[in-house]
């Protein structure tokens, strides 16, 4: 989608948010506007719900209630809270492994050093990603410890298990930062990381490496006419077929909103627009009906845009061909697949 409809779509729901905040009483604060934006573009689910069930009880929100919806919904305070918690639980269990080797385990000292030196990397500044390698060094050092000490005692094997916990603990908060809540599928975050490794990776190698950038079409219409909760039931099926449709090592990503990405690795051009038809006629063939009332919901269609990564253009490149290629379709008259003309380089 380019800068134009993207600055069409602010605008527009800059119009419906602000009458909709002086309705209901809302100081137009930043905070307020970012939480009535989100809610009028249909991108959280979960806000408006919130907000409608509010709004159900009393036309007026108060000042706090305005306040609690900003800390839910935008507040990153918490994840950095988190990583406090985590680095503390982590300092503790080295301290328990060092004891423990200290007193118990014979020629150590190496061991010992090693251990402290971990110690000493643990900082404010850690990230879960840095958490999770000293962790595997921890395991890796118990294990050394168990294989040469000669004795080997419960509080070890306890540590270890608390250790163990720990990473599995870190290892879920990873997939759960990258994983959409609605649909199950990518998010943005991994979206951006998986895509810049793999065009890394063909600038040094020559990976062949396609991305599709898809949107619903007309899926306001759905959301006016149906509601959100509806909408979500529509986003939660296009995201299965997605799925369902490409190979284990592909990455399918909800974009943002109603729009999704695919990043096919080892696929010539002309097969992933193969691909994006196939998923195009797929998507059409279906009836989605409402699951309350069984109420079609008619003929339900996506655009495709597909470009292939030529080395050294660079992910921005990469990723503004293959959504002018969206938009191309979409200006064709919508459901239909268009491919990214080539980068000038």
């Amino acid at each position: 989608m380019d800068y134009d409809e993207l600055s069409d779509k602010a605008a527009e729901y800059m119009r419906l948010a602000l009458p909709l905040m002086r309705k209901h009483g809302v100081p137009m604060t930043p905070d307020n506007y970012m939480v009535w934006y989100e809610h009028v573009s249909g991108k959280n689910a979960q806000l408006s719900e919130k907000l409608n069930a509010m709004l159900s009880g009393d036309p007026r929100l108060s000042e706090a209630q305005c306040k609690a919806l900003h800390e839910q919904f935008f507040n990153l305070e918490k994840d950095r809270k988190e990583v406090i918690e985590l680095r503390l639980e982590l300092a503790r269990l080295i301290k328990e492994v060092i004891n423990f080797v200290s007193s118990s385990v014979a020629h150590n000292d190496k061991v010992n050093q090693h251990l402290d030196t971990l110690l000493s990397r643990v900082d404010r500044e850690m990230t879960p990603q840095q958490i999770h390698e000293i962790v595997d060094e921890i395991l890796n050092e118990t294990r050394i410890a168990i294989n040469n000490g000669e004795l080997l005692t419960e509080r070890l094997n306890t540590a270890m298990v608390e250790v163990n916990k720990l990473k599995q603990e870190l290892e879920q908060t990873k997939r759960e930062a990258k994983t959409d809540t609605l649909t199950g599928l990518a998010n943005r975050k991994a979206f951006d990381d998986l895509v810049s490794k793999v065009t890394d990776d063909a600038d040094s190698s020559g990976l062949d490496v396609c991305l599709l950038f898809c949107d619903l079409d007309n899926f306001k219409d759905i959301n006016d006419n149906h509601g959100h909760l509806v909408g979500d039931q529509v986003l939660k099926v296009i995201a299965n077929a997605l799925r369902d449709c490409v190979k284990g090592r592909d990455l399918v990503a909800r974009y943002g909103g109603e729009e999704f990405s695919i990043i096919l690795l080892n696929t010539s051009l002309q097969n992933a627009k193969t691909v994006a038809d196939n998923i195009r006629q797929e998507v059409a063939a279906k009836r989605i009906q409402r699951k309350d009332t069984q109420q079609s919901l008619g003929q339900i269609t996506i655009s495709f845009g597909v470009a292939r990564y030529v080395a050294t253009e660079g992910v921005e490149s990469f990723m503004q061909r293959a959504d002018r290629a969206l938009y191309m379709s979409k200006r064709k008259g919508r459901n239909c697949v268009s491919e990214a003309p080539p980068p000038t380089i």
